[in-house]
């Protein structure tokens, strides 16, 4: 009787440690926000964007901001520009945050004539973008930034 009773425990206690400490745990990874470009208008006086940011992270994310600049061009290619158009999120609430599996939108106008008076320095078909914030995880808030080429994160934009 006590070695069924001991089996039993041990058989228990056995699965215990099996399934309940499992170190498998659920890693951020930046490749899980998707971006796509809703609307693009162009003239001689001005640029606009408007991007949406899918988050399939699995995890919250918190005080996004979200940047375009246009790259300078150089005799060798071109170099980043220290001077950015900082994108307005569709809900217009600061901080903006971005639960798992919610979608916004980044609204980006940029006056090329007013702001930019030479032109041909810069590369406006290859626009860079930056986003940055942080990823919630439990009570701590780590952060996070990717940036590069808008043709990058949406491919053919």
């Amino acid at each position: 009787m006590k070695k069924k009773y001991l089996i039993l425990i041990s058989s228990i206690m056995l699965l215990g440690v099996l399934f309940g400490c499992s170190t498998k745990k659920e890693q951020f990874n930046d490749e899980n926000i998707i971006f796509n470009v809703v609307n693009t208008q162009s003239t001689h006086e001005f640029k606009s964007y408007t991007i949406e940011i899918s988050n399939k992270t699995g995890f919250d994310l918190t005080h996004l901001t979200f940047n375009l600049s246009y790259p300078i061009k150089t005799s060798n290619g071109s170099k980043g520009n220290p001077f950015v158009v900082e994108g307005e999120a569709d809900n217009s609430t600061r901080p903006v945050n971005l639960k798992s599996g919610e979608t916004t939108k980044f609204s980006i106008f940029a006056p090329i004539n007013e702001v930019f008076s030479d032109t041909d320095l810069l590369d406006f078909e290859n626009p860079r973008v930056e986003l940055k914030g942080y990823v919630k995880e439990g009570n701590n808030e780590i952060p996070f930034g990717m940036s590069g080429g808008l043709s990058v994160f949406v491919g053919n934009y």
